[in-house]
């Protein structure tokens, strides 16, 4: 007798889909599973998405390389700056307020 749950042909590369029976079969060691993997389960009824079981995460994430493929620099602030460098010095002196429409 197998006890492995079959693998969905429904997979998401963010994770796998499996019917409530079959979870339901395997539940605790699923869990575990997606606490050590990460990996998440969309459990389904009648072939519809119905929860969604994921690790609880106790650790912050790593921001080191978290944004990569998010964020593009499209300038090098020391020589394109966004304001000019003669406006810098309203850091030193608040009450010289900039005017926004210059910027745009």
């Amino acid at each position: 007798m197998d006890t492995e749950p079959k693998k969905s042909t429904h997979s998401r590369p963010d994770g796998r889909v499996l019917a409530a029976g079959e979870f339901k079969t395997h539940c605790l060691r699923l869990m575990d599973e997606v606490h050590e993997t990460g990996t998440e389960i969309i459990v389904t009824k009648h072939r519809r998405p119905v929860v969604r079981i994921s690790p609880v995460r106790t650790e912050r994430p790593n921001l080191v390389g978290s944004c990569v493929d998010q964020l593009q620099i499209l300038a090098d602030i020391d020589s394109d700056p966004a304001i000019p460098m003669e406006d810098w010095d309203v850091i030193e002196r608040p009450d010289n307020l900039l005017n926004p429409e210059r910027y745009q």
